[in-house]
């Protein structure tokens, strides 16, 4: 949820016609995107340890007063339901900021050249 608001995706655009007799207008409904789906996404993320490990000794080869290792971690305690979750959460959150880092530092994508390649060629 965002704003007390569920997350949907995009209706469709259908051209102007009176609301009250457009079949498709009635009886489309909005398609919302899944807690679990969320969830799954974040989880992968948070288990790309090996290739965070690697892209942050890569940029620290290049640039060794990067601070890539040491952010800190943004995350509410009150989001995780366990430990386990909240370690994938902090992660997930860290890797998002190698992953700026690592596209200004190397001038390419993180994503798929290097993690979905584990950080290895």
């Amino acid at each position: 949820m965002h704003n007390r608001q569920r997350i949907g995706y995009p209706l469709p655009d259908f051209p102007p016609q009176d609301s009250e007799t457009s079949p498709e207008a009635s009886s489309v409904d909005q398609a919302i995107v899944d807690h679990s789906l969320i969830w799954r996404m974040v989880g992968w993320l948070g288990s790309l340890t090996l290739a965070l490990d690697k892209a942050c000794q890569m940029i620290l080869q290049r640039n060794p007063n990067s601070l890539c290792h040491r952010y800190p971690s943004c995350v509410n305690p009150d989001k995780a339901r366990s430990d386990q979750r909240q370690k994938t959460l902090e992660t997930a959150d860290h890797l998002l900021h190698v992953i700026e880092e690592w596209e200004a530092t190397f001038g390419e994508k993180f994503f798929p050249r290097f993690a979905t390649r584990s950080g290895f060629d």
